[in-house]
């Protein structure tokens, strides 16, 4: 099992629950009014001097999931190009 922590522009957030959707993934777990910075964009602080903000989302992904999850996240990566879109993927020791 894996944990995909998927990072990204508010604009995003279309794009990616429409792919989570017909991924048919039943479970995640959505933050909104994500701050921060990453290596590749300006800071994201709702601000007046840095506006905006991302949405992260995680999905903890069965074996048989897996595959099918990272080809659509590659997708829509290539669809929204080098900036605003990261997944981070950690390996699921336990349940609890």
């Amino acid at each position: 099992m894996k944990l995909f922590l998927m990072i990204y522009d508010v604009d995003f957030d279309e794009d990616v629950m429409e792919m989570l959707d017909i991924c048919c993934v039943t479970g995640y777990t959505k933050w909104d009014r994500v701050f921060g910075k990453g290596k590749k964009s300006d800071p994201k602080l709702s601000d007046a001097v840095w506006p905006g903000y991302n949405c992260a989302v995680a999905v903890a992904a069965e074996n048989s999931m897996e595959d099918e999850l990272v080809t659509a996240m590659e997708a829509l990566r290539g669809k929204l190009g080098d900036k605003g879109f990261v997944v981070y993927e950690l390996p699921v020791l336990r349940v609890i």
